[in-house]
């Protein structure tokens, strides 16, 4: 390796380090924003890949506010921390 072939690799090193300190200010201050804004996005993607959950949640979004509404808010909430439930909890 060339002194230009390491000066080269130093200053991307640098360069790297620069915009990972930079993304973390970033998301730093997004939590200090909206602390539990961030807790929401990592709950949404619990139940991405589930056809179940998105299409109880497309359906309460559907229905006018009542108590049909409710009941399947209720529910995508339920079916999230039941999501959430068996992916962190082992099974005995």
């Amino acid at each position: 390796m060339t002194p230009h072939d390491r000066a080269v690799k130093k200053q991307l090193l640098l360069m790297k380090g620069e915009v990972l300190r930079v993304k973390l200010h970033l998301e730093l201050d997004a939590l200090r924003r909206h602390p539990l804004g961030l807790a929401g996005e990592g709950l949404k993607s619990l139940t991405a890949g589930s056809k179940l959950g998105s299409m109880v949640a497309t359906l309460g979004g559907l229905f006018p506010d009542g108590k049909l509404r409710r009941w399947l808010q209720w529910g995508t909430r339920a079916f999230v921390l039941w999501q959430a439930g068996r992916r962190f909890w082992p099974r005995s």
